[in-house]
């Protein structure tokens, strides 16, 4: 395996400087006869947002099957150290026009779209930058795409997308009425996505719009974080902050299923949009009691304000289900226990990844969004 410390940077136009930093991990070029461990042919990938929480998990699973895979991370909110090895990594922006030129040059066979700013509250204050990142980001990637002829997009989205509604769960042709700048560009993208769809069919799309996802390498701050945030304080001998009175419900799902998910779709590619959580509501106070059961500790948490935020959100899986068999396997449990497990090593081990410095000040929300701190470069 070749080291990290190996690092090229490439020069761009005087217009556009290429703002790249490629480390050339072990590569290969995947030719027609070439098959992955599981007996399926090799795929050129490209990872967006794969130096984050669920990107790294989804580079990290492709490149175990033994597919082609770079990641392309700005390191806004990514970190070089979750990057696998055996992937190449190139530091760069969505919104660049060398993001294209990057596209253009490599043809990936597939571009897997996880990069995004992703904070609620912060949308509601900079909401151009919201526009700009998730929309005019994502456009950038669609128009290199059909011009290297990408042969797959697949796009993540969120189930804030949504309008709330009493009548649940949420099935992908319920009404999106999304009430934050977060949501209308996630939803603005979607349409994006679609409608490239629609005038280059030769470009297979997917959306995927996510449930609460929670596991390994999570923020304890950003988008859905309770369960990073509530692990990290209750560890460090602190009382977690709940906001309101702990009823609110969201769909919890551990990362390994969605990253698992993202390589069924390689195997199987599947057009449309999916929902992707476990049909199961959880509230907020239930998340805790088994995250405090994990850490092995019988404190009660902190309570403050409630958030102006949605009540109740649950998906439906059904259409994904059919379309490509897939079902959760990693139970709530166990995936709170395997979160916690990484959350104290980080902790003992005082990792540069641990998060949980004393200048942040965590609390827990059922959560779409940020509750301490900003959220930025997704997954």
């Amino acid at each position: 395996m070749i080291g990290r410390s190996r690092r090229a940077v490439l020069s761009g136009s005087p217009l556009y400087p290429l703002r790249e930093h490629v480390l050339p991990h072990r590569c290969w070029s995947a030719g027609p006869a070439d098959a992955s461990p599981d007996g399926g042919p090799l795929v050129k990938v490209l990872v967006t947002g794969g130096a984050g929480f669920i990107g790294s998990h989804i580079a990290e699973a492709y490149r175990d099957r033994g597919h082609q895979v770079t990641v392309l991370d700005d390191f806004s909110t990514g970190v070089p150290a979750n990057v696998p090895d055996g992937v190449q990594l190139v530091e760069l922006d969505i919104c660049d026009p060398a993001a294209g030129k990057l596209i253009e040059r490599e043809r990936f066979d597939v571009i897997n779209h996880h990069a995004g700013l992703i904070s609620v509250p912060e949308s509601f204050r900079i909401p151009v930058a919201y526009t700009t990142v998730n929309v005019v980001g994502t456009v950038n990637l669609l128009e290199a795409a059909v011009r290297s002829g990408v042969g797959q997009f697949i796009f993540v989205s969120t189930s804030v997308v949504y309008a709330e509604q009493e009548r649940m769960p949420y099935r992908e042709d319920d009404p999106t009425v999304p009430t934050s700048p977060y949501g209308v560009s996630k939803l603005a993208a979607e349409e994006f996505v679609n409608m490239y769809a629609r005038q280059y069919p030769s470009l297979r799309t997917t959306i995927l719009r996510y449930g609460n996802v929670f596991g390994p390498r999570q923020r304890v701050y950003g988008e859905g974080n309770l369960v990073a945030a509530c692990a990290t304080k209750l560890l460090s001998g602190d009382r977690p902050t709940i906001f309101g009175d702990g009823t609110h419900t969201r769909d919890y799902i551990y990362v390994g299923d969605i990253a698992e998910l993202n390589c069924r779709l390689l195997e199987q590619p599947v057009t449309g949009t999916f929902n992707v959580g476990t049909g199961i509501e959880r509230t907020v106070l239930e998340v805790y009691r088994e995250v405090a059961r994990a850490v092995g500790t019988d404190r009660e948490p902190l309570f403050g304000p409630p958030r102006i935020e949605q009540a109740r959100i649950v998906l439906s899986i059904e259409r994904i289900q059919q379309a490509l068999g897939w079902q959760p396997s990693v139970s709530f449990s166990e995936g709170i226990a395997r979160t916690v497990a990484w959350f104290r090593t980080q902790i003992t081990n005082a990792s540069p990844r641990d998060e949980a410095s004393t200048e942040h000040t965590l609390r827990c929300s059922s959560g779409a969004g940020d509750t301490a701190g900003v959220g930025n470069l997704q997954r």
